[in-house]
């Protein structure tokens, strides 16, 4: 098991000690040009100036200054990973406080019987898998055009086939989008708790994939891409804090197509830090305006891939948003026009 981890402030083993004794490798992308230090031989630190050596004119590929720096670390795990092993990633701000939690990761991505979410929506809210919290809570990333019309999903018991990736969920600070916090629901839930241990997504459903802890097997990697963010589209605004929503709705569709199982739950983790919620606010406004559009784009490129290995259809992914480009609006065209070269290069890096 290799768990990833981006940060520009600090490890903290204490956070981590149940991996740590279950033999778990790590790798720390640190997000600075050294600043971070881990004195613990199942550590291994990379700086910028680790990215640039092996990178080089590939560099474009990984972002800096956001979580998204974290794709540095799974192009080092694709490399150094074996074919049948999990990669796990969580944010720094995660205390890992099941002892068990490498076998709830284990058992996560297992073939055993669970529950599946059942719905008509095209938009499932991963908040209804828990027991008590408020209604009307949303993750980051649900689109609000789904929101008002929005029935909580149901359960019943299925197989659920081939697992390839496991969204676990938090307790403690929610994610949500900063401008909820405003006017909605409560968001901290130190006591939350679910109503199953796992639950399958549907296929042809989307759910908000939030980054801070995600465990999956190697071969799907590649469609595990953080978008690069703090792009700047109009003068002072940037698309920004979207870069693993956007990629997890491209997975879970890449995956559908492959006919592979989305699942989340268990093993959960106390999520401990509230971000700058005013600057958040900001940070994700652009991207509330052109989800539904983004959504519609990737939902119009999937009709012409073919259910090939993850490298291949984000090949094919990036050859379609290059030819969508122009139907675009001038938001997300210039955005595009940033993510087309870090595509290309994170398929490049992969390929190398």
């Amino acid at each position: 098991m290799i768990v990833v981890i981006p940060t520009n402030r600090a490890i903290r083993l204490d956070y981590l000690e149940p991996l740590i004794e279950a033999g778990a490798r790590f790798i720390v992308v640190d997000d600075s040009e050294g600043s971070i230090r881990v004195d613990h031989p199942s550590f291994a630190v990379y700086t910028w100036a680790d990215r640039r050596r092996v990178l080089g004119a590939l560099e474009v590929a990984i972002p800096k200054g956001n979580g998204a720096c974290r794709d540095f670390g799974f192009l080092l795990a694709w490399k150094e990973s074996d074919d049948d092993e999990v990669i796990v990633a969580l944010d720094d701000d995660c205390m890992v406080y099941h002892e068990d939690f490498a076998e709830q990761v284990n058992n996560a991505l297992s073939s055993e019987r669970r529950a599946i979410a059942t719905t008509e929506q095209r938009h499932l809210n991963i908040m209804d898998f828990y027991s008590n919290t408020p209604d009307h809570l949303f993750p980051r990333g649900f689109p609000y055009s789904a929101r008002g019309h929005y029935h909580p999903c149901s359960f019943e018991e299925a197989e659920p086939g081939h697992v390839a990736f496991s969204l676990g969920l938090w307790k403690g600070v929610f994610d949500i989008n900063a401008i909820d916090k405003l006017e909605g629901p409560q968001w901290f839930h130190q006591d939350a708790e679910l109503h199953y241990k796992s639950v399958i997504i549907p296929k042809g459903t989307l759910v908000s994939v939030c980054s801070m802890n995600m465990q999956f097997r190697r071969k799907v990697l590649p469609a595990v891409y953080q978008l690069p963010m703090n792009i700047e589209v109009i003068p002072g605004w940037v698309i920004d804090r979207y870069g693993d929503i956007w990629g997890g709705f491209i997975l879970k569709t890449l995956m559908d197509l492959r006919g592979e199982a989305m699942v989340a739950g268990e093993p959960m983790i106390h999520h401990l830090k509230e971000g700058n919620y005013l600057r958040n606010i900001w940070q994700e406004h652009l991207c509330h305006l052109v989800n539904d559009e983004f959504l519609e784009m990737l939902a119009d490129a999937a009709e012409r891939i073919q259910p090939t290995g993850y490298l291949d259809m984000m090949e094919a992914l990036h050859d379609e948003l290059l030819r969508a480009r122009e139907k675009r609006s001038m938001i997300l065209r210039r955005y595009l026009d940033q993510l087309e070269k870090a595509m290309g290069a994170w398929i490049a890096a992969l390929k190398t």
